[in-house]
């Protein structure tokens, strides 16, 4: 057994700088820290599409979602399609997946599943292909009322304690029982930290002991429109919030944001734990450990909650490589995407990814074999938004983000100009349109046009209309 065995941990809504390790005074990640110090940190990792389904879809196939027309929510994945678990199989290893799947019940569309519906509705195996051992559920986002199915078993079991720590355990015992004859490639897909924002109560003691939030320069509390439905629920965190009432917004949100990194610093705990199950276990020196999110959290920037938009809080995520072969102590602003995981794993696994998938390979990058890849920018998209009761529904957008600037197109729902232009290396937090000042209009147009390339590329048929001397594309003449 020559290849090393590979874990990959993706949780769910977790913005990128919500790490100790990358300034975030409202958090303590030493064991997430000490990851990224034995490996690479990417401090431009970004969910191409930041809605948990259509981010999941890209991870698992490699593909953009608009290529399916993946809505923010309510898809079932195709038996069709080649899976990361499929590729993973053909290069030699035993699969597992623990957690998460969001890819089959439609929950959140007319005609699909409620969520009591959706937790209980066994995944069949034609629709998560790939995968040797399954400890999964489609959704459920009660962390005390978990349920998981077991392989071909039809009659969920419920999780004892709450869901984060319970699947940790389930992911234990796959790597305690694996088939030592082969590498294991093991997915553990957690929940946390996504909303209702609950942490054991342990853990939101400890956050609550070390006092109020540290707030990014971009929050704006009273600018929230759209607060969650769990935020009007009276046993949230705080009571349920009162719009009417700015007393009751700060108090109900410093609640939850605090539950919120409360369940940051559960994974972190349980993270902790996976890496000395991992040195009982000698595995160490021949696994590689991967540590990402699937999309982050507004947490009030901008006005905002959930995810959704073109901001850095929304789309950026942590992203942390390390372990086998893996040179430690750096960290990397090269922009990277959810397209990029297929390719990346099948090469840390000694493979080729197939032909055509938009990512592009890491593995040589992440074993210091070449320099950092060269590369434009990345695409990043919203293709549509199916629930009617968000704030985001029907409404789309595309752009470009690169090691230094962020172009977007009809990005900001609040009514602002349709083109969004940000020097990232000094505005990271987004405050400061360029295209409000004289003088930017050349690197808008340069971007205007290399965004226009990648939806090219991506065979993309988003419509861009002619801007800063630019040509359209895909646009419907008058």
């Amino acid at each position: 057994m020559n290849n090393p065995n590979i874990i990959f941990v993706l949780v769910d809504q977790m913005r990128r700088d919500a790490l100790s390790c990358a300034g975030d005074m409202n958090v303590r990640t030493p064991n997430l820290d000490a990851l990224a110090n034995a490996g690479v940190r990417f401090t431009a990792a970004n969910a191409s599409f930041p809605a948990c389904v259509p981010s999941r879809f890209s991870i698992l196939t490699g593909k953009y979602a608009h290529t399916r027309n993946v809505p923010a929510l309510g898809y079932r994945l195709s038996p069709s399609e080649h899976t990361l678990g499929e590729a993973m199989k053909s290069a030699g290893y035993g699969t597992a997946y623990v957690g998460k799947w969001h890819l089959y019940s439609a929950y959140g569309v007319s005609g699909g599943l409620t969520l009591s519906q959706a937790s209980r509705t066994p995944v069949p195996a034609t629709h998560r292909r790939g995968f040797d051992t399954w400890r999964g559920f489609e959704l459920r986002n009660d962390y005390y009322d978990s349920y998981i199915f077991h392989d071909a078993e039809t009659t969920p079991r419920k999780l004892p304690g709450h869901q984060t720590d319970a699947l940790f355990r389930i992911a234990e015992d796959c790597i305690r029982d694996r088939d030592l004859t082969k590498p294991l490639f093991l997915t553990l897909s957690v929940e946390a930290p996504h909303p209702p924002f609950m942490a054991t109560p342990e853990h939101l003691a400890r956050r609550q002991a070390r006092g109020a939030l540290h707030l990014r320069p971009n929050t704006d509390i009273h600018g929230i429109r759209f607060f969650p439905p769990e935020w009007y629920e009276p046993d949230g965190p705080a009571g349920a919030v009162d719009p009417a009432d700015p007393a009751s917004v700060e108090r109900v949100f410093e609640a939850n944001m605090l539950a919120y990194y409360a369940m940051i610093e559960q994974i972190d705990d349980n993270v902790g734990k996976l890496l000395r199950l991992l040195d009982e276990e000698r595995m160490t020196d021949n696994t590689i450990i991967v540590f990402m999110s699937d999309h982050g959290e507004l947490g009030g920037s901008h006005g905002l909650l959930g995810k959704a938009e073109p901001w850095e809080e929304s789309v950026g995520i942590p992203l942390i490589v390390a372990g086998a072969g893996i040179p430690a102590g750096r960290t990397t602003g090269v922009p990277v995407c959810t397209e990029d995981v297929f390719p990346t794993f099948v090469g840390l696994a000694g493979g080729a990814a197939p032909d055509g998938l938009p990512g592009i390979d890491l593995s040589d990058f992440l074993r210091g074999a070449c320099d950092e890849p060269e590369r434009d920018g990345v695409l990043l998209e919203f293709v549509t938004e199916t629930r009617a009761n968000r704030g985001y529904y029907d409404e789309t957008w595309r752009g470009i983000r690169t090691r230094s600037h962020k172009y977007t197109v009809l990005g900001n729902r609040r009514g602002a100009r349709p083109w969004q232009l940000f020097d990232l290396e000094t505005d990271p937090c987004e405050q400061r349109n360029l295209l409000d000042e004289a003088g930017n209009e050349s690197l808008a147009a340069e971007l205007h046009g290399r965004l226009s390339t990648l939806l090219d590329d991506a065979e993309d048929d988003f419509a861009l209309a002619p801007a800063f001397g630019q040509p359209g594309r895909a646009c419907v003449a008058p």
